[in-house]
């Protein structure tokens, strides 16, 4: 999961610094490199060492000669205090004794770096997370730099020189936003796995497959390939599933008359009932306009379902809004010209509106001192700031929406959605509408299908909402090549307001959703967050970009890395242990309960970085935890009661041959016959039970703050076991896993380092053993 997460190096032989760390691993010749950099002011200069940065800090990140991105970026500012609490500075006057333990900043293309000598921690954050960065008044104890960032962490840097300060803030304005796609993090990002491959996960999810599993196309629903070269809409994907009666009149004449050509097509079609969820863009009506191809469009859509008389229009915008664009030569359908149909208006606000509403938002969760305690808001001060910002007024608008869709597709009548454009409320309210009505959309395979179905294929516009790029202007007006010094002085243009959080509401509105029904999903919170973190890291290509169009021209598949085959390989952090199978099977539409005083504030994600809110220990891993170790238990109990039942088996074989076979002893006296057991006997009853095997009692997790190598415990962080140890490890630990002989199954399970290698000197030990009594040799 990639967020700003503090690390430490509290380890006897860890360096004090990343920078140390690589000075430790590098050859005599390139330490001496090192050291003509150490006379430079606050900057590491020379273009070597960008390599070697690269390989130890910035997770692969591999300069390429031809990016923009200079080694002058790289910054070392000493004396830099972090402080988490924006009132400390700003209301009290503080001197040295006040003020937190002094550090080092660096800055990567990829991470800014505080590092902290006295507390032996390390705060990362990823450039492509930062929103905004503000210089504050100077103050006595130094010049405040106040960084916020996407996900919702806000830190300030107290920096004690001005002229660090304009450096570090010219240089963050530069690379949280670069102004071509080529400079992007997914483009350099290189995971150091070989066996993560850039071609893996990209051909995971293709649109025809998913169709094909609604039973597309059939005798209503066929293929067009009209869009093949993207010549009827440049935002739409190039496969569109139309009514089969629709003529190619019909459909390129729909096309011209909806906005940015997305005519109405089909995106989900309902198992049982038929009924279609079709989406588009609003009609270019104006007051008096029609079109009677759009219109026949419309009675094809009819025609396609078959137990429907008539077809629900669902309009995403304020009627108001939909009203005030008629003067710009747009608008909305009317039932006297669309015969046959209904129309339905919803309040879900434009992305302005929403814009806004998140930064009131981000305000009130950001809130630090109330009337009395400065530590704390007070109670009425954040519950009032939380109503003006109108935020959860806005998700239940687009829950509603959803909601309606659902039910008029399970009382087997079809929709037409559409917003203005038809990319980002459409988005929304589509998805939703699939997740509540199929039971496949709310499994994590099936969520990630949703969201290149419903998302990508259909061109939301991922890189504008989510502003990866920010072109600057001069005041001439020109765009040139930036530098730091023109960065300062740079106007933000009109793209800025192209930003708003689409997808975050859509995650936010399946979250209302997880929490009122926790067995209907197999995803989990932490599923949520990382899919909202690396749409903002750009570290993988799936979110980059505008449309399919774009990103087969960028070539992503080919040049950057899959973000599903990064989570694929995570799966087991984003499994709801609550998920029931059966259950959801027999819940195949999903019905939330929309009351006021059900919609939530997601406090995970808003307040994500704000200490003493959260528990210590989340239901969900406390659950997951006793699922896993149940089922090691259960595991381990299977092979100790066939090895008792074998055991009875060779004792009750042994015993009748004794009877059949009695011994005599020197005086002609009958002994008992022995029990030694021959070759025929399994190999499983022959061997000791090793009980140290598997871990019995496993280590609880509440009060574990560091894993066994050091690196410390967040309130994010996820706690794995050992199933051998029983010890609490972090992730990297337990990347290793091995068959167990305590175990049934034999299947590879988590292991930390030290049991791994334990066990891997026990096979070698015992395939050195076979050899020699293979090959004849005495072994002791």
């Amino acid at each position: 999961m990639v967020m700003a997460e503090g690390r430490t190096n509290s380890g006897l032989n860890s360096p004090r610094s990343p920078f140390e760390f690589i000075i430790n691993h590098l050859s005599a010749t390139e330490k001496s490199v090192v050291d003509c950099c150490s006379v430079l002011p606050n900057r590491l200069r020379l273009r070597k060492l960008h390599d070697f940065v690269s390989v130890f800090l910035q997770q692969g990140f591999q300069h390429d000669q031809s990016t923009s991105v200079e080694v002058d970026l790289y910054l070392r500012v000493e004396n830099v205090r972090l402080l988490e609490r924006f009132y400390h500075w700003q209301n009290r006057n503080l001197n040295d004794s006040s003020l937190p333990a002094a550090g080092t900043l660096y800055m990567t293309p990829t991470h800014l770096i505080f590092v902290n000598p006295v507390e032996k921690r390390e705060s990362w954050i990823l450039l492509g997370h930062i929103g905004t960065v503000d210089r504050a008044s100077i103050i006595p104890s130094g010049c405040p730099l106040v960084v916020r960032c996407k996900t919702f962490l806000s830190v300030t840097f107290l920096i004690a020189k001005d002229r660090d300060c304009h450096e570090v803030y010219a240089a963050l304005l530069r690379l949280s936003q670069p102004s071509v796609y080529e400079e992007l993090y997914c483009f350099s990002h290189n995971p150091g796995d070989e066996a993560f491959d850039k071609t893996s996960g990209w051909n995971m999810f293709d649109l025809q497959t998913e169709y094909h599993r609604q039973g597309v196309p059939n005798q209503n629903w066929s293929l067009s390939k009209l869009n093949q070269n993207y010549e009827i809409c440049d935002s739409y994907p190039h496969n569109l599933y139309v009514p089969s009666v629709a003529s190619q009149k019909i459909l390129l004449g729909s096309a011209g008359f909806r906005s940015r050509g997305r005519l109405p097509v089909l995106t989900y079609l309902h198992p049982k009932t038929k009924a279609a969820i079709c989406r588009s863009s609003q009609p270019l009506s104006g007051f008096k306009a029609r079109c009677e191809e759009d219109e026949q469009m419309l009675v094809c859509i009819l025609k396609a379902t078959p137990s429907s008389k008539t077809v629900y229009i669902v309009d995403t915008r304020p009627k108001i809004n939909a009203m005030a664009n008629r003067a710009t030569g747009k608008g909305y359908e009317t039932e006297q010209n669309y015969v046959g149909m209904k129309v339905h208006f919803f309040t879900i606000e434009n992305i302005h509106v929403m814009r806004g509403s998140l930064g009131k938002l981000g305000e009130v969760c950001d809130l630090k001192a109330g009337v009395e305690d400065l530590n704390v808001p007070s109670h009425s001060i954040f519950l009032d700031g939380l109503q003006n910002t109108s935020w959860l007024k806005h998700i239940r608008a687009i829950l509603e929406a959803s909601v309606f869709v659902a039910d008029k597709i399970c009382e087997g009548s079809s929709v037409l959605v559409h917003c203005s454009d038809g990319w980002d409320r459409t988005s929304q309210t589509c998805a939703l509408a699939c997740l509540l009505l199929d039971p496949y959309y709310r499994t994590l395979h099936g969520f990630m299908a949703l969201i290149e179905k419903d998302w990508l294929a259909f061109g939301h516009k991922f890189s504008e909402r989510a502003g990866h790029l920010r072109p600057f202007q001069t005041a001439s007006g020109n765009s040139p090549a930036l530098t730091p010094s023109s960065a300062v002085n740079a106007v933000v243009s009109d793209f800025a307001k192209e930003q708003s959080p689409v997808f975050l509401q859509f995650l936010d509105c399946v979250w209302q959703l997880l929490v009122q029904k926790p067995h209907l999903f197999q995803f989990n919170e932490r599923f949520l967050l990382t899919l909202h973190d690396h749409l903002h890291s750009c570290q993988f290509g799936t979110f980059i970009g505008n449309n399919e169009k774009e990103r087969k021209e960028m070539r992503l598949s080919e040049q950057t890395y899959s973000l599903w085959e990064f989570m694929k390989r995570r799966l087991t952090e984003y499994v709801n242990p609550l998920y029931d199978t059966d259950k959801s099977r027999q819940t195949p539409v999903m019905q939330p309960d929309l009351s006021p005083q059900n919609i939530r504030l997601w406090v995970m994600m808003y307040n994500r970085f704000e200490e003493g809110i959260h528990p210590r220990e989340p239901l969900s891993t406390s659950l997951q935890v006793l699922k896993d170790h149940s089922t090691a238990m259960d595991d381990h109990v299977v092979l100790l009661e066939r090895r008792i039942q074998l055991l009875k088996e060779v004792y009750k074989q042994n015993a009748l041959r004794a009877v059949a076979t009695p011994t005599f002893d020197m005086n002609g006296i009958g002994t008992r016959g022995s029990f030694e057991s021959n070759e025929s006997v399994p190999e499983l009853t022959k061997a000791p039970v090793i009980v140290d095997s598997v871990a019995v009692d496993w280590k609880a997790t509440r009060d574990v703050a560091f894993c066994v190598c050091s690196t410390p415990f967040s309130q994010f962080s996820i706690k794995y076991h050992c199933w051998r140890c029983g010890d609490v490890v972090c992730r990297r630990c337990t990347e290793n896993h091995a068959a167990l002989e305590g175990l049934f199954s034999k299947k590879p399970v988590p292991v930390c380092q030290q049991c791994n290698d334990s066990i891997r000197s026990t096979n070698k030990k015992k395939a050195v053993v076979i050899q020699k009594i293979q090959s004849g040799q005495p072994y002791a």
